[in-house]
């Protein structure tokens, strides 16, 4: 049997597992369209998205169905608005490629949090659904679920096993990796990450911030011989996977029943392990290409943590600032994030 079906059968038993059976209790097919910025080649588009289709579909007794865009229709930053505006009835937004409107679940992003796509996963959304709720920052559009990416790691054209080693490099990041490039040494190149490789194959770039999945879903392998891999990851970026609240309004209570119950945590925590899957591919690619890994610990991990624990205290200051208690809140993450590593 082929991995990706391995891949597909795994989740779509993830969503049976829960109970959520065919049923005959709906009315017309309905055809949902979903804008996408990923090329389609990459295993979210490929493979982990069409598995949470298709279990949306069994679950509908074959009556809703989702449609992924062919081609993009506007760049990453632009998927919320695609959203909102009615352009497209569903996307998934990364909440940091938009600075500022979703600065409370960028929460998820912070350091060494997050030990895998599915445990992060389930834990972001738990945690922010409980504490902070969906239509406070979403407040035009609907959430269905939400996911994050494998632990960021970085990759590059040198060996890069220290600090020191990290001095100077011209590194890609997303929206929220600047500070942190910068207080590690790094000189950060902003992009999304649909751009690494051209910025990598002109030389813009000297290496990337990136989950594993990214190396085979970009093809970084080609470019890039050398994986630090750093424990609970550098980063987990958030994407919000959301609807056009006209559009689900009109749904019937039978097919609205179906998107929440594969929603929420069971289609984070499905979603999650897709990117985890992928992860491994991207692993195995750059392995077949030669690549070299390190993993960051000891004293040298705590050298690094020590350089970007600003960004917990600056991220409590904004949750403060916007009337919460930050401190408890990032305890209650980091104490979810556990709850769902067991």
């Amino acid at each position: 049997m082929k991995r990706r079906t391995i891949m597909k059968t795994g989740l779509i038993a993830t969503a049976m597992a829960f109970g959520l059976t065919a049923t005959t209790a709906f009315a017309e097919t309905v055809t949902l369209r979903m804008s996408t910025w990923l090329p389609p080649k990459h295993n979210h588009v490929a493979v982990v998205l069409p598995t949470w289709i298709a279990a949306i579909e069994e679950a509908s007794g074959g009556t809703l169905k989702i449609k992924i865009d062919p081609a993009p229709i506007a760049k990453p930053p632009g998927q919320y608005d695609v959203v909102r505006d009615g352009a497209a009835d569903m996307s998934y937004h990364v909440v940091a490629y938009t600075p500022g409107p979703f600065e409370i679940l960028r929460g998820a992003e912070l350091p060494f949090l997050s030990p895998s796509a599915e445990v992060g996963s389930q834990a972001a959304y738990d945690w922010y659904d409980r504490n902070i709720g969906f239509d406070k920052e979403f407040k035009d559009v609907k959430i269905i679920t939400m996911f994050v990416h494998g632990p960021g790691a970085i990759h590059t054209k040198e060996p890069v096993k220290t600090l020191e080693d990290l001095a100077g490099v011209k590194l890609r990041v997303g929206g929220g990796g600047v500070r942190m490039a910068e207080a590690l040494g790094a000189t950060p190149v902003a992009m999304p990450a649909s751009k690494a490789y051209e910025a990598i194959q002109k030389g813009v770039a000297d290496g990337a911030m990136l989950p594993f999945e990214s190396i085979a879903g970009f093809r970084i392998d080609e470019l890039l011989d050398y994986h630090l891999e750093i424990p609970g990851g550098l980063y987990t970026t958030p994407f919000a996977v959301m609807m056009n609240p006209a559009k689900f309004d009109s749904l019937s209570d039978a097919h609205k029943k179906v998107l929440t119950d594969l929603g929420g945590v069971t289609g984070a925590k499905m979603l999650g392990k897709g990117w985890d899957d992928g992860d491994e591919l991207g692993r195995k690619a750059a392995m077949e290409q030669n690549g070299v890994f390190y993993t960051l610990e000891g004293a040298e991990l705590a050298k690094w943590k020590e350089k970007i624990a600003f960004m917990d205290a600056a991220w409590i200051e904004k949750a403060d600032a916007a009337g919460l208690d930050g401190a408890a809140l990032l305890e209650d993450l980091r104490a979810t994030m556990a709850k769902y590593s067991k």
